[in-house]
């Protein structure tokens, strides 16, 4: 009995404590929603590499929710892409108080 209760219990700690990359979001959704903008990067890689891999690769480790790819320019002297990356969390503030009124 006292293990299924523990179990649950344990779930919600460990999933509290994971740390997930952001979400790849549209600017038209970032434009009408409430959001807040947290920093804008640079990611260089190889010319030949998928876009998206390079960018989810590059923000595991970033606390963001929600990102939108800005420009993208190709070097084909360097063999290298640079991807400008906006970054977003959610503004839970915003939100609710639209959702009251």
């Amino acid at each position: 009995m006292i293990k299924k209760c523990l179990i649950p219990l344990l779930l919600t700690l460990t999933s509290s404590f994971v740390s997930a990359a952001p979400e790849l979001i549209s600017p038209v959704e970032i434009k009408f929603g409430h959001f807040i903008h947290v920093d804008t990067i640079e990611i260089t890689g190889n010319i030949n590499a998928s876009l998206l891999r390079l960018v989810d690769d590059s923000l595991k480790s970033n606390d963001s929710d929600y990102y939108v790819i800005g420009d993208i320019s190709e070097n084909t002297d360097q063999n290298t892409m640079t991807i400008s990356v906006d970054l977003y969390d959610s503004n839970e503030e915003a939100s609710s108080l639209a959702s009251v009124q």
